[in-house]
């Protein structure tokens, strides 16, 4: 067993040993190590002010044109008539590109609507009643039926005019009554003057009898001679007065008829107009439901194949017009509530397609151009979104536009450096102690 003496010889051995060696250490360590962890933090802190570490709100993105494509969808439950174009092909606006199935003959409906477009409301007298009336209009055939109905009735106003015979027997009526009134007038002035002679023979009459000349007899004789003289003088005044009556009561007829007369002209013509726009109307809506047009100029791309009798289902999408006239292209973004306060115009917007993989054709760029006041029913908001390169990614490759382009965006809302992020973290956790 070793002795206490040896395990102290021992102690003390290793411990000179390690004196040894601390009194002896390599010089390079004092010279240069702290200048090496120096550099090392030098470089730290500046890799942290080159490198950026921004902050992003994530949302999705739809690209598109400040005129997007028309997309064309089935307003009814029908079968496709006849389909007018190929896929891909350009059309112009108002084209008529399919014709859905309805109980009218489309052919004569197109003609009804070439007429209609050519017929102003205020000519409707040259409209071509017999020759729309063999048209097979289906749906709009109680519509026509109503209008030609009026238009009829108009014509056979204004050509028979009903109250023409009345107006004739009224004015015959008046100038008989005027005739006899020139008559009655003439009587009226040879009864005055005959009452202004038994007038002045009734009172010579009267001077006799109060001189006691003459009997009582051949007084009164003479007084009722005066008083039917005066009487039929009466008489022929009653009968110009009746006259005169009779007169304005024709004119006031004949004026009832003028206006009965018009008052009838202005409800025809106001009615068969009525029902003329009431015709349009319907026809603007089996346009709508049967007529598939295009609102723009640009090429067709079917959304499927589609051929004749094919049954289509409302709603169902049918085809998309992309226009000629592009314009501008901008971004329509979809935005939850979440960080949304952090966004302002101008911001950078990193735009990654679905369409291009962002991998090998790089990002495109855009800014925020405006954001809504506030959200929809399922708390999102809509950004709209500038592209000041247009398709042109940050690999200088210019994607190729030819329809919506959907993908996801980041919106940069704070591009801080590291440095700044982190004395960002001390500040805040300061701030909270």
């Amino acid at each position: 067993m070793e002795t206490r003496k040896d395990i102290l010889d021992e102690i003390e051995l290793r411990s000179e040993a390690v004196q040894d060696v601390l009194s002896q250490p390599p010089h390079w360590m004092f010279r240069w190590g702290n200048m090496v962890i120096f550099g090392i933090l030098l470089m730290i802190l500046l890799m942290s002010y080159f490198i950026k570490y921004p902050e992003f709100v994530p949302a999705t993105i739809t690209v598109t044109s400040q005129n997007p494509p028309e997309k064309l969808e089935a307003r009814i439950d029908s079968r496709i008539e006849k389909i007018f174009i190929k896929d891909h092909q350009q059309v112009r606006k108002g084209d008529i590109l399919m014709v859905l199935q309805s109980t009218a003959n489309y052919t004569d409906i197109l003609q009804l609507k070439t007429v209609m477009d050519n017929t102003l409301s205020t000519q409707l007298i040259s409209f071509p009643i017999d020759k729309v009336a063999t048209f097979k209009l289906g749906e709009l055939q109680s519509d026509y039926n109503n209008f030609a109905k009026a238009f009829q009735d108009e014509r056979l106003f204004t050509r028979l005019k009903p109250y023409a015979p009345e107006n004739v027997a009224t004015a015959q009526n008046i100038s008989a009554n005027q005739s006899r009134i020139l008559t009655l007038k003439q009587q009226h002035q040879l009864e005055l003057a005959k009452f202004e002679l038994m007038k002045k023979n009734f009172n010579r009459t009267q001077q006799l009898f109060n001189q006691k000349v003459i009997s009582i007899s051949e007084y009164e004789s003479e007084k009722i001679k005066y008083l039917q003289a005066q009487q039929s003088l009466d008489a022929i005044k009653i009968s110009i007065s009746q006259t005169e009556e009779a007169i304005a009561n024709l004119n006031k007829t004949k004026s009832g008829a003028h206006i009965n007369a018009e008052k009838d002209k202005i409800n025809l013509a106001s009615q068969k107009l009525q029902l003329f726009e009431q015709l349009r109307k319907s026809l603007r809506e089996w346009e709508q439901n049967y007529l598939i047009t295009s609102a723009t100029d640009g090429s067709v791309s079917f959304q499927q194949f589609w051929g004749e009798n094919q049954f289509l289902k409302r709603g169902h999408a049918i085809l998309t017009i992309l226009p000629n006239d592009k314009k501008a292209l901008v971004g329509r973004m979809l935005l939850h509530a979440t960080n949304s306060g952090k966004i302002v115009p101008g911001e950078k917007v990193l735009i990654k397609l679905d369409n291009y993989r962002y991998q090998e054709y790089g990002i495109v760029e855009g800014r925020v151009q405006n954001i809504s006041f506030t959200p929809d029913e399922k708390d999102n908001y809509y950004v709209d979104v500038t592209l000041p390169k247009g398709l042109t990614t940050s690999y200088q490759k210019t994607l190729k536009f030819n329809k919506e382009l959907k993908g996801k965006a980041e919106i940069v809302t704070q591009d801080l450096r590291l440095i700044e992020r982190f004395f960002y973290q001390i500040r805040q956790l300061l701030g909270k102690r």
